[in-house]
């Protein structure tokens, strides 16, 4: 731990980072986890973090104008962009496909598709040559589950927009990757009162257990570091195994298969 947190307080020296929904869950490990490697962080979200010693910008980042004046505060405020973390999302989990509203669909894909758009529009337009641009995706954007079609839709998009960004950004040597984090015990998975999701996900997880918020916010730093400068387009678990296969596949071997061999 200790020579780990040597090197944390090294690896994103002299760079700064916007990351947006950083105010509680996932993003606010990543904001501590950026502070203690050295980067100077800055914070845009629709409400206020609860430490006040981080450069921090309310916005909706839904709203391409919002999210310019955030990313020009950054600029205005701390003299440059290097990082920028597309983390902000809404969650609406357990809404079957046919109840879903349109109002609701609309509201998903701004929040957590459009808004990495947007963030892709202005590293190109903004951010310093050899940054980098991290999306939070998801499990499910991979994975087929029920009732959470809107979010599982939104996080695929993000999935395509990652591998397209990096394409496109390649041009500043800006590299685009996304994190794709299994369950994590974050307020809006532990805020449901004996949320069945956590017992299901866990017994189908290989690694039998959900993750941690400090279990996926050491992926962003590095790549965010100049050690994954040449990783650029890649959509990266952090699950426990669960994209790799489920834990449990209850089978039944045919009958050609007897006494340790197979009979054709």
């Amino acid at each position: 731990m200790v020579l780990r947190n040597r090197l944390a307080a090294q690896r994103l020296a002299g760079k700064v980072a916007l990351i947006t929904g950083g105010s509680s869950g996932l993003g606010a490990e990543i904001v501590k986890c950026f502070s203690e490697a050295g980067a100077v962080v800055s914070i845009s979200d629709v409400k206020a973090p609860d430490k006040t010693d981080y450069h921090y910008t309310r916005a909706d980042v839904s709203h391409p104008e919002a999210f310019t004046a955030a990313v020009e505060a950054v600029i205005e405020d701390i003299g440059k962009l290097n990082i920028l973390i597309n983390n902000a999302a809404i969650q609406p989990h357990g809404i079957a496909l046919e109840d879903t509203p349109p109002e609701l669909l609309d509201r998903v894909f701004h929040v957590n598709s459009h808004a990495v758009f947007y963030g892709l529009q202005l590293a190109k337009r903004y951010m310093e040559k050899g940054g980098s641009v991290i999306n939070t995706s998801s499990f499910v954007g991979s994975l087929g589950a029920p009732n959470c079609s809107s979010y599982a839709a939104s996080k695929a998009a993000v999935d395509q927009l990652t591998r397209v960004g990096a394409m496109e950004l390649a041009s500043k040597e800006i590299t685009v990757n996304a994190v794709a984090p299994g369950l994590i015990l974050t307020p809006a998975v532990t805020g449901i009162s004996n949320n069945p999701e956590v017992p299901f996900v866990e017994e189908r997880t290989p690694l039998g257990r959900a993750g941690l918020p400090s279990d996926v916010a050491p992926l962003f730093e590095f790549l965010a570091s100049d050690d994954a400068r040449f990783i650029t387009g890649a959509i990266i678990p952090v699950d426990g195994g669960i994209a790799a296969g489920w834990n449990r596949y209850e089978l039944k071997a045919p009958e050609q298969w007897a006494d340790g061999r197979w009979r054709t």
